[in-house]
């Protein structure tokens, strides 16, 4: 077929008679042949100096809006194959197509020159001149070389090629791969059978052509495009143009997909000193990997995480380890420390080490496994040293339990051990649960069912005492609640009454006890409630009022022998308290958590729920009020101190989506009687493409607990956002404001830059110490100032500011 392109003096070559002047089917193994039938002769090209890179350029201009949805907001363009769409050829059913300029044949060698090109299908080579030997098959290529193969193309002044190997060699090659963004050049590039890429004296990059934000240079580097695995020696990392890391050996990866290889450095301050972990990731398997993090701590030492993530064909296991060796004693607690100061410890020359496990089994099976185990040697570790490369989420407590259960066709059985290593110093260690066993059996027959719950546990404690010096009880405690009900939903409404008798004992150890006091008590009694709404809703289906009604009733039985069992008068209370008051819990079975009171009732709740909806269907807002009446003082409690009052606090709790990007949310409970507010929460969220911005408020009057002590006062003011400035710019931060006592509890602000090729995230925070054994008003304060660079196709850095944006900005993700 002619080439458009083709000069107006070319000189064609003169096909013989017997020949079709079209393109033909050529089998697999006549390329020989196949020159020898030089079709078609033309001039194909014209001079060209540009790198793969500059050829397969688009600006974003130029692009399609299939390919702008798919281009980041900070890019100018992309690398766009011509061929993008063009499905693989089969060689045996393929045209191949040629033209040249001119030809010249012998029996050893095929010349083409004045531009050639070889085309078959999406596979394109074209150069200025060519000579094919036919015993070698292998083509000697001139003058602005490229072979195009889909989703790549290899560039150079010349090349050596072995059209039968699939093996080519260029020299000053340049090569772009346009799926991973990934280009390239070198004083000599090689492409290899299998599809690997080598570059002698080469350069690499994901940046857009011109741009040198980064780039590594070597001696050798190989381009694995099968695995997405790089490897190189001699290798120099370039960011800005300027050398910043040298290394003998890198191996690393190539895209977003798991591989093995070097992750870029996360650097940070915590208090003035340098924090730097260089992160290794291991693919292991395609079901495991690991991720091994060096890290050094200034005025502490050197440190060495790891992070063991295993998924199997029912289970998924992380494991995560951290350990300091030998503490080299930060200078200035070791100062303080000296001075007197009795809130901190020196842990100079000791190993300290943290250590969490996380198993969740019993994927797609009918029984399950459930451990979570944390530890660290010192309870300091998680405030002075805060892993970098994985994350901890409470730092106040590390929980260690363990939970297996069975689901049968009506009935779900578990085991469960449960332990914490407390970190706060000022509050008294929690129960151990070793074991609790469980069974509960559920059948129905209509809308008629029953629900059959037993619990045993046995309560252990490490120590004897609590800090105040009470005495500490221990013990077994066995728990039944038997239960039939009735359950009946239509569209007007819903009724379920239900009726059933609840009983617990115990086994307390008789060493703590008073001499008179029974070691074995036992309480027992019964319930009934009636949980009933009605749904009224306008003509048009756009709103609904719904009011509920819910009465319960639970026979008093008498505790006394669960109080005052000790010597210095302590009561029985394993694991039970008050549930905090709010609009569900006016609807709730029971007003404490835990096992150790059969809570009496005699009461009624009056609640209504207006809910307004869009012509679509979906809910704008819904607002809900109640309040709860006694018919009877509530004599059960904590302590001997019964409860007298009449009714509860009015309970509200609303939600509003103000439009497809805005959510707002909030809770009220106000005192009729006081005439004041008890507690307040609202939340606002909003969310649009890069934009995240979060309002949250929380107050709570101080008021007397259950307990007799007296509650927190909080009046709290929670401000996040993200932020876009740009294309390329994000603003980010947090505001967590005490008003009550005029003081941040946690404030950070910092950037996120992101180029196409390269992304930094900095952030300077200040947070409020809450694990010292203070005053209030004396703890002090920890500030840091953090740092990450993600090299786009190479991985990023650690995981400390995205750990840090996931836990405290909701809706944050790394990949929005």
């Amino acid at each position: 077929m002619p080439n458009p392109n083709a000069c107006d003096n070319a000189k064609p070559f003169k096909i013989p008679a017997q020949q079709p002047a079209r393109p033909f089917r050529a089998a697999r193994g006549q390329l020989i042949k196949l020159l020898s039938m030089l079709l078609i002769v033309g001039n194909s090209s014209g001079a060209r100096s540009e790198t793969a890179a500059e050829m397969d350029w688009q600006p974003r201009n130029l692009l399609t809006p299939a390919q702008l949805q798919l281009l980041k907001p900070a890019c100018h363009g992309a690398y766009v194959d011509p061929f993008d769409n063009s499905p693989a050829p089969d060689p045996a059913n393929t045209l191949i197509e040629i033209e040249a300029g001119s030809a010249d044949m012998n029996e050893t060698h095929i010349e083409l020159g004045k531009g050639v090109r070889v085309q078959q299908g999406p596979r394109v080579i074209q150069a200025e001149h060519m000579l094919f030997n036919k015993a070698t098959e292998k083509a000697a290529m001139t003058g602005d070389v490229y072979i195009r193969q889909a989703g790549s193309l290899i560039t150079g002044e010349s090349a050596s090629v072995n059209m039968v190997g699939n093996e080519a060699e260029f020299t000053n090659g340049s090569f772009v791969a346009h799926e991973t963004h990934m280009r390239g050049t070198a004083g000599r590039l090689a492409h290899e059978a299998s599809g690997k890429l080598v570059l002698e004296d080469g350069t690499f990059t994901s940046c857009e052509p011109n741009d040198k934000a980064w780039l590594l240079a070597g001696k050798n580097l190989t381009i694995d495009p099968e695995s997405l695995q790089g490897y190189g020696r001699d290798v120099v990392v370039y960011v800005g143009g300027l050398p910043v890391l040298y290394t003998p050996y890198i191996r690393f990866p190539i895209g977003n997909t798991r591989q093995s290889g070097l992750l870029t450095p996360s650097i940070g301050t915590v208090d003035g000193g340098l924090d730097i972990a260089q992160p290794w990731y291991w693919n292991i398997a395609p079901n495991q990997d690991a991720t091994i993090t060096p890290r050094y701590v200034a005025g502490r030492g050197a440190m060495l995480e790891l992070e063991y993530r295993h998924l199997g064909y029912t289970s998924e296991n992380i494991v995560q380890f951290s350990t300091l060796p030998k503490d080299s004693g930060d200078e200035d607690n070791e100062a303080l420390i000296a001075s007197g100061d009795e809130t901190l410890t020196s842990h100079k020359d000791e190993t300290r080490w943290l250590m969490q496990f996380d198993h969740r089994g019993g994927f797609q099976q009918p029984w399950y496994s459930d451990i979570n185990y944390g530890e660290v040697s010192d309870i300091d570790f998680l405030r002075e040293l805060p892993a970098a490369s994985f994350n901890v989420a409470n730092e106040t407590y590390l929980t260690q339990a363990a939970r297996f259960g069975y689901d049968f066709t009506n009935w779900h059985v578990s085991a469960n051990v449960y332990n914490a290593q407390n970190l706060l110093v000022d509050v008294d260690d929690s129960y151990r649960r070793l074991p609790q066993i469980q069974a509960e059996g559920n059948y129905r027959l209509g809308d008629f069912g029953t629900s059959l719950y037993h619990e045993y546990v046995h309560f252990g404690h490490s120590d004897t005492h609590r800090l105040n010096g009470n005495t500490i009880i221990t013990g077994e405690r066995a728990r039944i609640d038997y239960q039939l009900n009735y359950q009946r939903d239509a569209s007007w409404g819903f009724i379920r009454p239900s009726m059933g008798v609840q009983g617990m004992s115990y086994q307390l150890d008789q060493d703590q006890l008073r001499s008179d006091a029974d070691n074995k008590p036992a309480l027992s009694t019964h319930y009934a409630s009636l949980d009933s709404g009605l749904v009224f809703e306008n003509s048009n289906g756009q709103q609904t009022l719904e009011p509920r009604l819910f009465y319960l009733f639970r026979q008093y039985t008498d505790h006394k022998a669960l109080f005052n069992v000790t010597d210095d008068g302590q009561d029985v209370n394993f694991d039970t308290s008050p549930l905090t008051f709010g609009y569900d819990q006016l609807f709730r079975k029971r007003r404490f958590t835990g096992g150790d009171r059969l809570d009496d009732a005699n009461q009624l709740t009056l609640g209504l729920t207006h809910r307004y909806f869009r012509s679509n269907g979906e809910p704008l807002w819904d607002v809900s009020l109640g309040q709860l009446f006694y018919f009877d003082d509530r004599r059960v409690g904590l302590n001997e101190e019964s409860d007298t009052s009449q009714e509860s606090d009015i309970a509200g709790q609303f939600s509003a989506s103000l439009s497809d990007n805005i959510r707002s949310l909030g809770s009220v409970q106000y005192n009729p009687k006081t005439k004041k507010l008890m507690r307040a929460s609202y939340g606002l969220h909003y969310t649009n493409d890069n934009w995240l911005f979060n309002l949250g408020y929380r107050y709570a009057r101080e008021q007397q607990l259950a307990t007799g002590d007296l509650s927190q006062k909080i009046d709290q003011l929670d401000l996040s956002f993200f932020l876009p400035a740009g294309n390329q710019w994000r603003l980010l931060g947090r505001s967590f404001y005490d008003i009550d006592e005029q003081r941040e509890l946690e404030t950070f602000i910092g950037f996120e830059y992101d180029s196409c090729c390269y992304r930094i995230r900095t952030v300077a925070r200040r947070w409020l110490d809450a694990q010292l054994a203070l005053t209030e008003d004396d703890r002090p304060y920890d500030q840091g100032l953090f740092f990450e660079i993600e090299l786009l196709g190479l991985g990023s850095s650690g995981k400390r500011i995205e750990n840090l944006l996931k836990d405290s900005i909701f809706g944050y993700d790394q990949d929005r």
